[in-house]
């Protein structure tokens, strides 16, 4: 079997989680501090606070700037799921913006008509881990006057010129599922620049609570009085997640290194393929690639595309459909009245899309395998239509 992804786990990842288990601190203590104070130099901003997934942190980040009932939140109709859920949990409204074709994240022009005075605060992400058309996102937001909550989960540590995703929105919200080049199994973590920003999103995972201690640097485990100032979550990231989030987080280059060298060896071996379309990289732009999706021409369907995710199942070789067009997922469409047709490059896009195998250890005669079946699957589909 080739699964769809794998995390990378090494010798002292086993060994930083063991260690976090026999401190005998189970939550809120000295890892997670440390994994924030990481992520947050890494992103080059003052502020890490860690969280329990990458969607609970976008949901955050929205709460903490006051985004809520009657508010509208610019939101791109190509992505996972995640993105308008956030939005729709804390009872703002998602304004769909459709894609552009080439960056395949939200059209600044389009952003810009789709504004409206109510538009309070855009939430985009790096799709794929391409920040490709982010600099014309930000100076978009500067014009409006709202802030950006950038979904900045599968770039980590990819660089565009002077910039770095996690430094482009207000606040910058990453999550660490297994097929990232770092993962903690579950969890998530929010970067700011600012101070504020940065304790509220603390107290609303922590229930609300800013408790109050009897003496300064008193130990946690002695009890608090509690102090709430938010309404919150049982959102906390727990010490053994951080602890193999910092381990991984050490690695970082090294994974970047590798997972580039894969995304070539699939580019070399797909190069020649009239009918796949590979993803672009911008120029001056260092990739960090959580994943490998290439797009099949407008000459297969949706029920094409399947076809092949399935026979490559069938062939014990993961695949997958990423992303949806997220404007007519079925609960989105039933609050807000969407038609297919309403955002025509994010539909055409979602029903085209391929994921493929993609983590440190694949080899080549893996990449080899996974090329050769597709190919074979393209053309079957392509014999039975003729």
């Amino acid at each position: 079997m080739i699964p769809l992804h794998q995390p990378a786990l090494e010798p002292e990842d086993f060994e930083a989680v063991s260690r976090s288990l026999r401190s005998g601190r189970l939550t809120m203590g000295p890892s997670l501090v440390a994994f924030e104070q990481a992520m947050a130099q890494r992103t080059r901003r003052p502020n890490g606070v860690g969280v329990a997934s990458g969607s609970i942190a976008m949901e955050i980040a929205l709460k903490a700037l006051g985004i809520g009932t009657g508010d509208e939140v610019l939101v791109s109709a190509f992505g996972y799921s995640s993105n308008v859920n956030a939005v729709l949990h804390v009872g703002a409204r998602p304004i769909f913006v459709d894609i552009d074709p080439s960056t395949l994240n939200m059209d600044p022009r389009k952003a810009e008509r789709a504004a409206t005075p109510r538009t309070r605060a855009m939430l985009v992400a790096e799709t794929f881990g391409n920040p490709a058309g982010m600099p014309e996102l930000i100076a978009l937001c500067s014009r409006l006057e709202i802030p950006m909550v950038e979904n900045a989960t599968e770039g980590l540590g990819c660089e565009l010129g002077a910039d770095n995703v996690g430094r482009f929105g207000r606040l910058a919200c990453f999550g660490f599922f297994t097929n990232r080049p770092i993962t903690t199994g579950e969890g998530g973590m929010i970067v700011t620049h600012d101070d504020h920003l940065a304790r509220a999103c603390r107290a609303m995972r922590h229930q609300g609570r800013v408790d109050r201690f009897s003496f300064p640097d008193q130990p946690q485990e002695l009890g608090t009085k509690l102090q709430h100032a938010f309404d919150g979550y049982d959102a906390r990231l727990p010490e053994m997640n951080a602890a193999l989030g910092l381990s991984q987080l050490q690695r970082l280059d090294a994974s970047m290194q590798r997972r580039s060298e894969v995304a070539d060896a699939y580019v070399r071996r797909l190069a020649g393929e009239p009918d796949v379309i590979l993803p672009g990289v911008p120029a001056d732009c260092r990739m960090s690639w959580s994943s490998f999706v290439i797009r099949l021409s407008d000459r297969f369907t949706k029920d094409d595309r399947d076809f092949i995710i399935d026979g490559m199942h069938r062939l014990d070789i993961g695949a997958a459909d990423w992303w949806p067009c997220a404007a007519l997922l079925p609960h989105v469409r039933q609050i807000l009245g969407h038609q297919p047709g309403d955002f025509p490059v994010s539909e055409r896009l979602a029903q085209r899309t391929l994921a493929l195998p993609f983590f440190e250890r694949i080899t080549d005669t893996e990449i080899d395998a996974v090329c050769d079946a597709l190919r074979l699957l393209m053309g079957r589909v392509g014999g039975a239509r003729e």
